[in-house]
């Protein structure tokens, strides 16, 4: 089985830094702010910082999903459709500020959206993407382990 492709992550990571470099340039225009003025376009002219930002973008974003409890809560968001905080509670068994903190921990690194007026959270394509990559890493190490350990017992016998 051959691993799922890195460019639809790669993609994903690009949009997210896409909007986080809206929203400060956005902030920079709405508070008058002149220090960073044209640091955009000094960042796309330094390739030693675009490797620190996409190291350390990946990473964070890697570091949350990986996390166990992180991945599953990750996991059970498949749809592109909302879900109830309530449901996603009765779902985890977790209750209501334990999801709050894990669900803030995701939304940081942009993996879900939390839709507080309507008390919801969608797992972004970012998210969704991480969480269908992790599960075929994780099921094809499974397939190997289960390989050698049939290898292993066919050789004990």
């Amino acid at each position: 089985m051959r691993p799922p492709e890195t460019g639809a992550l790669a993609y994903e990571l690009a949009l997210r830094f896409r909007t986080l470099a809206r929203a400060l340039d956005r902030l920079d225009r709405l508070e008058g702010e002149r220090t960073f003025s044209g640091w955009l376009t000094r960042l796309s002219q330094d390739q030693e910082v675009l490797a620190q930002l996409s190291t350390t973008l990946a990473l964070q974003t890697l570091h949350a999903a990986t996390e166990e409890a992180l991945y599953q809560l990750l996991c059970s968001l498949k749809s592109e459709d909302a879900v109830p905080l309530t449901q996603v509670c009765q779902e985890t068994g977790l209750d209501r500020a334990t999801l709050y903190l894990r669900l803030g921990r995701l939304a940081h690194v942009g993996l879900v959206t939390l839709e507080l007026d309507a008390e919801a959270v969608r797992a972004t394509a970012l998210g969704r993407a991480l969480a269908h990559w992790l599960s075929a890493l994780i099921e094809e190490t499974r397939t190997q382990i289960t390989e050698w350990l049939e290898l292993v017992g066919s050789t004990a016998s």
